[in-house]
């Protein structure tokens, strides 16, 4: 008798579940992610207001909050329901479409109200901390200071709600974001106009969603996995919400997935450098470099030390000028500042050091009193060391072997998540750009297209010309084939 029930039940949920299983990919993940997310809106997701955080939906006044929530609901749970309903009938432009209202009133439009209430409010309120910081450097640079060496007891952000707020002292940052706001801030202050680093940051949020797409190789059902990816990312539970609250990690990657759109086209010198501009303006991206420089040298079939240094140059001679000209001013007018305040500051053993936080290993030695108080002195870098060396070790042997986009992705997540979780902190949007960064991976599925006796990919990579080299990784990158060249149609596992 029980064992009927618990077949029926089976059964009941099999039925229940075949209209999901139905669905097309990128109605799941935009389903599954947008619904997840409104859920969250209701409590979980909160930003910082004017004294405290609070939920996204009370930047809102009086009903507007929810009717906010409302339209978030009804745009999460529809895209699924049009899907099953219309079918092949729901077009890909009603997909994007429909996915870019999602990505609209979730993230845009919280965006532009916090925009709009520090604007006519404190420039302290309704923004994160670090967005002030690298205003009023550029504004400290414009008036001849040094940013490392200046204090920022004189800024907004003096009244930003924290207490004894060690980013007073310390300006965490690395130079590139400071100096490409510098053009704004000069220009918006002499007109007498209000600037906030989210005219920068929001657009790049866009440009990094429209980017994604580009990493996607032509085949059966590429449309799907593409808004699948965008949702993946675009929707990130760990990102999005801090796109309005002016944290940096989508300018950064914006970067990032247009160098890896580059390389995958085969454009290395620029791809090269479009991620030394994330690296230049954040560590989590300076990771990348090492697992960039693997690829590349594989790519180019290099036998020997003379011939990777000859690679290494002739790819990336723009990008170190690049960190020559953005880092060289600071090291050498003081190399003191620079280090307490972005290594010293951040790592521990400043004056007046990062506090512990997040939800990383050293909260959890917090908690347990291993560590008596959130400014202790603490040698992370050890844990980190011990963490993120061999993972990287692993992850570049894996590169060396199959130098493709899906294995650079995974070991470079994997590489910055043991050296992040074991840092001094490790907030939530250090796992929302991990877990970004790696969502390609899921995606690019290296495409099998049979080229004469060419095969892309093969079990393992040996190295070859050049010239063949750079057609695999045409071919098993992008699914584009050289002009003239035949061949039969591309396919992708599973489709």
């Amino acid at each position: 008798m029980g064992g009927r029930v618990r077949t029926g039940r089976l059964m009941a949920i099999a039925r229940a579940a075949r209209p999901w299983l139905a669905l097309s990919l990128d109605a799941k993940v935009v389903g599954a992610v947008a619904t997840l997310n409104w859920v969250l809106l209701f409590d979980r997701h909160r930003v910082v207001q004017i004294t405290a955080d609070a939920p996204l939906w009370q930047l809102f006044p009086g009903l507007w909050g929810a009717a906010w929530l409302l339209a978030c609901g009804l745009l999460a749970v529809s895209y699924p329901i049009r899907d099953h309903a219309l079918g092949e009938r729901f077009l890909t432009r009603d997909r994007v479409m429909h996915l870019a209202g999602i990505v609209f009133v979730f993230v845009i439009v919280p965006a532009i109200a916090m925009i709009v209430l520090r604007a006519t409010g404190k420039p302290y309120t309704f923004v994160h901390d670090g967005a002030i910081m690298i205003e009023e450097a550029a504004r400290k640079l414009l008036l001849g200071m040094d940013p490392y060496v200046a204090d920022y007891l004189d800024t907004p952000l003096f009244y930003w709600p924290m207490i004894n707020n060690p980013a007073l002292y310390h300006l965490t940052y690395f130079p590139l974001p400071f100096l490409l706001t510098l053009p704004f801030v000069a220009v918006f202050d002499r007109v007498g106009m209000f600037w906030d680093e989210r005219l920068l940051y929001v657009p790049a949020y866009l440009a990094s969603l429209a980017v994604l797409p580009a990493l996607i190789p032509p085949g059966p059902r590429a449309a799907a996995r593409r808004l699948a990816l965008v949702a993946l990312v675009g929707l990130n539970p760990q990102l999005f919400p801090f796109v309005a609250e002016g944290k940096n990690d989508a300018f950064v990657l914006f970067f990032i997935f247009t160098g890896l759109a580059l390389l995958q086209r085969e454009h290395r010198t620029l791809g090269t450098l479009a991620i030394t501009v994330a690296a230049a303006s954040k560590l989590h991206a300076g990771v990348l470099l090492p697992f960039v420089a693997v690829y590349l040298l594989r790519r180019d079939g290099v036998h020997s030390v003379g011939g990777a240094a000859r690679a290494l140059w002739r790819y990336g001679w723009p990008s170190a000028v690049l960190l020559l000209a953005t880092f060289g001013p600071f090291l050498a007018n003081d190399l003191r500042a620079f280090y307490d305040d972005v290594v010293a500051y951040n790592a521990g053993g400043a004056a007046w050091s990062y506090p512990i936080s997040g939800m990383g290993f050293a909260a959890i030695l917090l908690g347990l009193g291993v560590i008596q108080y959130a400014q202790q002195d603490f040698p992370f870098w050890i844990l980190q060391a011990a963490a993120s060396v061999p993972l990287a070790i692993v992850a570049l042997r894996a590169l060396w072997v199959r130098p493709t986009l899906p294995t650079l992705l995974g070991g470079y997540a994997v590489t910055l998540l043991g050296f992040l979780f074991f840092a001094r902190y490790f907030h939530g949007n250090y796992l929302g750009f991990i877990t970004a960064v790696a969502s390609p991976a899921l995606f690019l599925v290296p495409l099998r297209i049979q080229l004469g006796r060419l095969r892309a990919p093969e079990p393992a990579f040996a190295p070859a010309p050049a010239a063949a080299l750079g057609a695999r990784a045409l071919v098993a990158e992008t699914g584009v084939l050289d002009a003239g060249t035949a061949g039969p149609e591309a396919s992708l596992p599973g489709d």
